[in-house]
């Protein structure tokens, strides 16, 4: 229970209390008493009635006091670090790590919010706050494109806290700074020829041939609303709060494009489509076996993990990535004895390597609309391009559409829009690390 919900307990148990004083006073002054026994009776239970309201205000009273100190020393260690971290910076030191990762960036971004997007008097409103610390050795500044710029130090720790919550992000692949917005490797298509030689003869040409993987920074954005009741609550909460909804929104994001992205001028170009239109396409691109049992789902499977081996892929180190549909039918597979195919699902794990879950692969595919589809991947050849920077804008007057399509306007709703931008990119080392099953049709229901 947050400091919030403790206020409201304690604003309830005093209007209990109240209530409960009227009554005994109504008993105290009543003078047309005809039966003084159940009178003194009444008497007692009001006044036990009080005594409990009043017990219960001291309790949440307590409580809420108790929380009210915790988060002024919460707010004192913060302006320490601070002030520790100016310090230790212009003694050549390296600043202090943040009790929370990504805290900081919730309390950031619900004080600009209040502000209107205005630095300056996010700053002010801070200060009232008891977090005059927050922005205290903050670059915040606006960018050229509109909105704020978040510093370099907040915006890579929340980078780092929405790794985890993108499906392709969360596997481990490898991440690389891209502070111009582009980056170009070559990456091996073939190997190097090799054979044996008599004592005098020549040695042949190493044949060595090349693609290349460039990457250039695609801006993702996305719009939050932001309660506007939750922006006037200076809590640890409400900071919590906003972080973990911005997180959620821009993960759900990441894994729409990195897994299906077709790929364009604006977007990334998603694993699905990595292998379409190259050599590997009908070697890692496979059909699901018609009518599933059993043994074709474990058949089908197997063949996502051959044509790794095939390429001389680590298949131990893939992951595999399935729709919750695809999930479930899995963990509800038996064999005939009714011993489920694959128990140790349900440690996350699907034939000795992890697996991921998301709705972000989608389970309407196909022309009769029923098809799914099913990614196995090594993440050491998936490489995730990043720059560091992200812009936030505010808007209390703007108007968006929710996840129903159905326009709706901010300032009706009480809400303060944030508009949040990034710039990554994705892409393969090695085309070989993945391999896709289409067409798969497995079904709890059916």
């Amino acid at each position: 229970m947050d400091i919030n919900d403790l206020r409201r307990k304690r604003k309830e148990a005093a209007a209990n209390m109240s209530k409960a004083a009227e009554k005994l006073t109504e008993l105290e002054d009543a003078s047309d008493v005809t039966d003084q026994e159940a009178h003194a009776t009444a008497l007692a239970e009001a006044q036990a009635a009080f005594d409990a309201a009043k017990a219960e205000h001291a309790k949440f009273d307590k409580q809420v006091k108790r929380a009210e100190e915790i988060e002024s020393a919460e707010a004192q260690a913060a302006q320490s670090e601070v002030d520790g971290d100016e310090g230790r910076q212009q003694q050549g030191g390296a600043p202090a790590q943040a009790k929370e990762p990504g805290l900081r960036f919730g309390a950031m971004l619900r004080t600009l919010a209040a502000a209107g997007g205005n630095p300056r008097m996010a700053r002010e409103i801070a200060a009232e706050n008891g977090q005059s610390g927050l922005f205290a050795s903050q670059n915040v500044t606006n960018s050229e494109a509109g909105g704020v710029l978040v510093p370099e130090d907040v915006a890579t720790e929340v980078i780092e806290l929405l790794r985890p919550q993108a499906v392709v992000m969360a596997m481990g692949p490898r991440f690389i700074p891209m502070p111009n917005g582009n980056f170009t490797q070559n990456r091996r298509a073939t190997g190097a020829t090799f054979s044996y030689t008599g004592e005098n003869d020549d040695i042949g040409v190493t044949g060595y041939t090349y693609g290349q993987m460039k990457l250039s920074a695609k801006k993702m954005s996305g719009i939050i609303p932001i309660s506007n009741d939750l922006i006037t609550m200076a809590s640890t909460a409400a900071d919590r709060m906003v972080r973990d909804d911005a997180l959620a929104d821009a993960g759900v994001h990441v894994d729409r494009y990195f897994l299906r992205g077709s790929g364009t001028d604006f977007a990334p170009k998603g694993l699905r489509y990595q292998l379409v239109g190259t050599a590997l396409e009908t070697l890692n691109i496979l059909t699901m076996t018609a009518t599933p049992t059993l043994q074709k789902v474990d058949n089908d499977l197997g063949r996502l993990e051959l044509a790794l081996k095939n390429q001389n892929v680590n298949v131990s180190e893939a992951h595999w990535i399935l729709s919750p549909r695809t999930e479930i039918y899995l963990m509800n597979l038996r064999d005939g004895n009714g011993n489920k195919a694959y128990p140790e699902m349900a440690d996350g794990r699907l034939r000795g390597k992890p697996y991921h879950v998301t709705t972000e692969i989608p389970d309407n595919l196909g022309s009769g609309g029923d098809e799914s589809e099913v990614m196995l991947v090594n993440p050491r050849h998936v490489v995730v391009g990043e720059t560091n920077g992200i812009n936030i804008a505010m808007s209390s007057e703007a108007a968006y559409k929710d996840s129903n399509g159905t326009m709706q306007s901010a300032f009706s709703r009480d809400e303060t829009l944030m508009r949040m931008i990034l710039q990554h990119d994705l892409g393969l080392r090695q085309l070989a690390g993945l391999a896709i099953l289409t067409g798969v049709t497995w079904n709890p229901t059916a």
